[in-house]
């Protein structure tokens, strides 16, 4: 009798969060920790981003896992589990920003409108070299429906239909929108007499 299952084949990430998403949908709960572990570090960097505050980022993961324990067992799994918890911290960060912008709002003057670079980790950016940080500060320069698609598919690493499915759009727009990213950042660049070889 030939065997049609390889005991010995490495089960795939997406296998294992059906897997697990199967679990907690039986009712086991420690099959959401599970899940969810292996991403907090990143969205707690991804937080950290947006909101500059370590506390505050923390607040937002653990809101945004809650949030995520009390919806999953509606989720579908048409996404991966990590572009489905990324948009929830995204959001959640977002709403955030805009109740500290409300809170001092009468007492904001126009050098704290100077705009600043909310799309790289704090920790990643004490790593980069200089030719680095030129390039972040050009990226910064750009309209946010710019610097966002660069950030998810370079510093994301994400792929076309995952942003597109945070963006809430389609894989057409998103090439087209990262597309004009790199013109736009070529531009900047080449203005300054540097050179063009920061993207592929």
């Amino acid at each position: 009798m030939i065997e049609t299952d390889n005991p010995q084949r490495k089960q795939t990430v997406r296998e294992k969060e059906i897997q697990l998403l199967k679990r907690i949908k039986e009712g086991d709960d420690k099959a959401y920790i599970e899940l969810t572990g292996p991403y907090r570090e990143r969205l707690y960097r991804k937080a950290v981003s947006m909101v500059k505050d370590g506390d505050d980022a923390e607040d937002i993961v653990q809101d945004a896992l809650i949030s995520g324990y009390r919806s999953i067992r509606n989720f579908r799994a048409e996404s991966g589990v990590y572009t489905w918890l990324y948009r929830i911290v995204v959001n959640k960060s977002k709403d955030l920003l805009a109740k500290r912008k409300r809170a001092r709002e009468n007492s904001m003057d126009d050098s704290e409108f100077q705009v600043t670079d909310d799309r790289i980790s704090f920790e990643k950016k004490v790593e980069l070299s200089d030719e680095s940080n030129y390039l972040i500060n050009k990226i910064n320069e750009l309209e946010d429906i710019y610097k966002e698609v660069i950030e998810l598919r370079y510093f994301e690493e994400m792929s076309y239909s995952q942003i597109a499915e945070i963006l809430g759009t389609n894989i057409g727009t998103v090439k087209s929108r990262l597309f004009k990213a790199k013109e736009f950042l070529k531009h900047l660049i080449t203005k300054d007499g540097k050179g063009e070889g920061f993207f592929r």
